[in-house]
């Protein structure tokens, strides 16, 4: 485009010079030579004009195609105060309608204002922030920069989404908050504990039996907290990576389910189990997989009523859609949600799907708690009755869920229960390693 112009003025130049010359030599053997160099120096003077135009035209069209290539929000104020171009991402940011509106009728913050006026001022670089205030709030770091140009100087505004690094350093604060609430908690209580058995209960051995058993509970408490913490922690750090080995996620469920048999039986909660003939292999890691049945199924068994059940099913060889499908059991007042969502699947990678779905019969949750469940430390206490576990369960699922490349649903209605389903790329691949669990061969 830009030589396309350049083309076009010279061979403009190259006309005029011909005219030019052409009205000189006529002027001149004529005997009007004073009228010739008036006419010459006119002509020079339009031809200056015309170029000088060209050029701004020129710059102002690169300017332009620049900034509107440009991926995050930028904005270019010309020296009259005017928002002269705005990509895509500016004019969705501050809903700008119409062309070349004022900066300060578009921006109604003073720090963003000043800043391009200072730039402008001081001809140099203005780094400033700005917060985009809507349904949810989005965090930028900005640089205005003066730009010299042919026809004026302007000052470009760059501007760079800080958003989810805003949110992960909220997160990080809210974690440090949660888990220091909840390790003082029963550290509190048994430095109570411990100050009464010393005091007034130091020759009361009924009291101490009892106040040894709710210590127990209080340090098992903390143990599960740490334990899960650092479940966590390993597999976030690792998330990035997928899972190199095969596993049989039907016979890792069963190892959960009868480890978890007497903990039903104690509430009791009758465990079903319904699984594909055959194997089910997933591309996965064994014990990872093995934290998400747990949890899963643990969830489960605390939150059904007495005399409730527990349905778990394994089900393999479906498609994508079918799988994400069936994650949940399809109650017509249901409120469902994906946690996690796999990536999207090119050729050459798993085209089959795992499903491991995991219901009650308790309470439900309501639909307006559902994205919040995989919070680290949230728990729906009005919809799941008491407050239970760490806290830290559903998120060690999703990140365990994430890493695998899988789906991770949930579907409830109240009054009906609740269905988690998670969804794995199936196996074998040749060229991945096959772990089994031991005795998944026997027989």
């Amino acid at each position: 485009m830009i030589l396309a112009l350049v083309g076009a003025t010279s061979a403009w130049a190259a006309l005029l010079a011909s005219c030019v010359v052409g009205a000189f030599f006529f002027a001149y053997f004529s005997g009007t030579s004073d009228l010739a160099a008036e006419a010459l120096r006119s002509t020079h003077a339009a031809m200056r004009d015309d170029e000088r135009k060209a050029r701004v035209d020129s710059e102002r069209r690169f300017r332009l195609a620049m900034i509107e290539a440009l991926p995050e929000p930028v904005l270019y104020i010309d020296s009259l105060g005017k928002v002269e171009a705005a990509n895509e991402s500016a004019r969705r940011v501050f809903r700008i309608v119409g062309p070349e509106p004022l900066l300060s009728v578009v921006v109604r913050r003073a720090e963003f204002v000043d800043a391009v006026s200072e730039a402008r001022r001081s001809g140099a670089p203005q780094i400033f922030g700005f917060v985009d205030r809507g349904e949810t709030d989005r965090h930028y770091s900005c640089v205005a920069a003066p730009l010299l140009t042919t026809a004026s100087s302007g000052v470009l505004v760059t501007m760079h989404d800080l958003t989810d690094v805003k949110r992960a350093e909220l997160a990080r604060v809210d974690f440090l908050a949660n888990a220091s609430h909840e390790l003082r908690t029963p550290l509190t209580s048994l430095a109570g504990f411990i100050e009464t058995m010393r005091g007034s209960a130091r020759d009361d051995p009924a009291a101490w039996d009892r106040f040894l058993e709710i210590m127990q509970g209080q340090a098992d408490r903390m143990r599960r907290l740490i334990s899960d913490l650092l479940s966590l922690s390993r597999i976030e750090l690792n998330e990035h990576r997928p899972p190199e080995t095969l596993t049989d996620l039907a016979v890792v469920v069963r190892e959960v389910v009868d480890a978890l048999q007497p903990v039903a039986r104690s509430r009791g909660v009758t465990l079903e189990v319904r699984a594909s003939d055959g194997d089910v292999i997933v591309q996965g890691i064994r014990d990872e997989l093995s934290q998400v049945a747990q949890n899963l199924i643990d969830n489960a068994i605390k939150y059904s009523d007495p005399d409730g059940v527990v349905q778990i099913e394994i089900r393999d060889g479906l498609d994508h859609e079918a799988a994400v499908l069936s994650a949940g059991r399809r109650w017509d007042a249901a409120g469902r949600m994906s946690i996690a969502t796999a990536p999207v699947r090119h050729g050459g990678e798993a085209e089959r799907f795992a499903l491991l779905r995991v219901s009650d019969s308790g309470p439900g949750i309501d639909r307006q708690y559902l994205p919040r469940l995989a919070e680290r430390f949230y728990r729906v206490d009005p919809g799941r009755g008491l407050r239970r576990g760490t806290g830290l369960g559903l998120a060690i699922v999703k990140h365990v869920v994430t890493r695998h490349r899988g789906d991770f649903v949930v579907e409830s209605e109240l009054g009906r229960g609740a269905a988690f389903g998670v969804v794995l790329p199936s196996g074998p691949l040749e060229s991945m390693p096959s772990v089994r669990s031991p005795g998944s061969d026997a027989g």
